[in-house]
């Protein structure tokens, strides 16, 4: 009898520890998530001399849903706002906003900053894809492009080569995995590249930093 006590004592211990360790691996996964850091990823603070700043959306959010992947794309667009003040810091708060909608992306890119919001092995709701297979959402990163009438299209579009270039080199990505949101979906996005036919100037940018290095 006694020998039958101990063996139900053991097993109850084994058991608790085991929950214990589970438990506290559970939270160090969350405070991990919560805080940002993710294995397989970057967080860059600047890009050829623009300014990035990381402004993480909470996890296992609509917008934010934590689902891991493989990158295999650079997914360009356009913000599609012109109204003055719409640039990477407004469209950051606005992402950060409580609302109905899911639609999320992981850079934001103006004349003067960058910010990121969804780690870059995370999926982002950005291409209307969903979860398709070599899709955009599920291996794209999404960036977007501001067109707000007060700022400076033209920086902006320097800009974002910058960015499309630093992120080629950090996921050994070649030039052809640079895809436009009409890759995915039927949209005319990013618009005022395809409608001013600066596709091919864009990529030919890109490939000059890419032969750059990026100052200290």
């Amino acid at each position: 009898m006694y020998v039958l006590i101990d063996k139900k004592k053991s097993r109850g211990i084994i058991i608790a520890a085991a929950l214990i360790i589970i438990a506290v691996a559970v939270t160090a996964c969350i405070l991990l998530f919560h805080e940002g850091v993710s294995e397989n990823t970057v967080f860059p603070e600047n890009v050829y001399g623009v300014s990035v700043h990381t402004r993480l959306l909470p996890v296992w959010t609509p917008k934010r849903p934590g689902i891991p992947r493989k990158i295999k794309y650079i997914v360009i667009h356009e913000t599609g706002n012109r109204n003055n003040g719409a640039d990477a810091s407004a469209h950051s708060d606005y992402l950060r906003s409580v609302n109905g909608e899911t639609a999320s992306w992981h850079y934001t890119v103006d004349d003067k900053e960058i910010y990121h919001h969804i780690p870059d092995n995370e999926v982002a709701w950005h291409a209307g894809d969903g979860l398709s297979r070599n899709g955009g959402n599920r291996n794209g990163i999404g960036i977007e492009l501001c067109v707000n009438s007060d700022g400076d299209f033209e920086k902006t579009f320097i800009n974002a080569a910058k960015l499309t270039a630093y992120l080629l080199k950090q996921y050994g990505l070649t030039v052809k995995a640079i895809k436009q949101h009409a890759d995915f979906i039927d949209k005319n996005c990013p618009e005022t590249i395809r409608n001013t036919g600066r596709t091919e100037e864009f990529i030919s940018l890109v490939s000059v930093y890419l032969n750059e290095s990026p100052p200290e």
